[in-house]
């Protein structure tokens, strides 16, 4: 059966000599692989813009229940990129947004709160909007509250140090060692409020950019089990 689905694109890998699998966030079906055939070699196809990083399409795809891996009947893309193609650190922070998307969200099923949030924040970071240098961090912030495991924002004078793995703040230090200082856990609250608009707030310089990542990197692998090593970070911090 043929349905229209949005989809969009995550990671791919390349099958056989001609062929790629693309893993693409839809909003009918939740998490999917289709199959491309001739992506690759002398005479490939159109269809190699499926395997752009956050290209966002409207799709005509075959379904099967029973099937793991599906077919693409027509696409369409809905946009064309105008920033992050040519800008490195977009592109740095699109291979780190689309591999933690494609770990977290494997077997996710459909939720058009999530797949709307997802849309909307790529086209932020496609966007002159100011402080994107920071954007990643909104966005891992964000995304927890369609993960479900979203921290808890219990700060007060009483609750100041925020506890990694009960994932808001307690009233003394943790017996473990995955919790933040009474300083970081001051910036870190900060995050509760930050909106889209105030992105620039968020961290002012490179060693900030960093605490954050490497925080909420370990509250993905501490709440989401079988993660493992993100790649793209080194780049990332790199660039930042």
């Amino acid at each position: 059966m043929i349905h229209k689905v949005k989809g969009v694109v995550l990671t791919h890998t390349r099958y056989r000599d001609t062929s790629a699998i693309v893993q693409i966030y839809t909003s009918v079906f939740g998490m999917q692989s289709y199959i491309l055939n001739g992506v690759y070699g002398k005479k490939k196809r159109g269809s190699i813009v499926l395997t752009q990083p956050l290209n966002i399409f409207d799709l005509e795809v075959y379904h099967h229940e029973n099937k793991d891996i599906h077919r693409i009947k027509e696409f369409r893309l809905c946009s064309y990129f105008i920033r992050i193609p040519y800008f490195q650190t977009r592109r740095a922070q699109t291979f780190l947004i689309t591999e933690i998307l494609s770990r977290v969200l494997k077997g996710e099923g459909p939720n058009s709160y999530l797949f709307s949030f997802i849309e909307k924040a790529i086209e932020i970071l496609d966007s002159e909007q100011k402080g994107l240098e920071n954007f990643h961090i909104w966005f891992l912030f964000q995304l927890t509250k369609y993960l479900g495991f979203q921290p808890h924002n219990n700060f007060s004078d009483q609750m100041r140090w925020f506890d990694l793995i009960e994932g808001c703040f307690v009233s003394r230090e943790p017996s473990h060692p995955h919790y933040l200082s009474l300083e970081v856990s001051l910036k870190f609250h900060k995050l509760f409020n930050s909106d889209v608009k105030d992105l620039a707030a968020i961290a002012s310089n490179v060693n900030e950019r960093r605490q954050f990542l490497d925080i909420l990197v370990l509250f993905y692998e501490l709440h989401q089990p079988g993660m493992g090593k993100i790649r793209s970070i080194g780049v990332l911090k790199d660039l930042f």
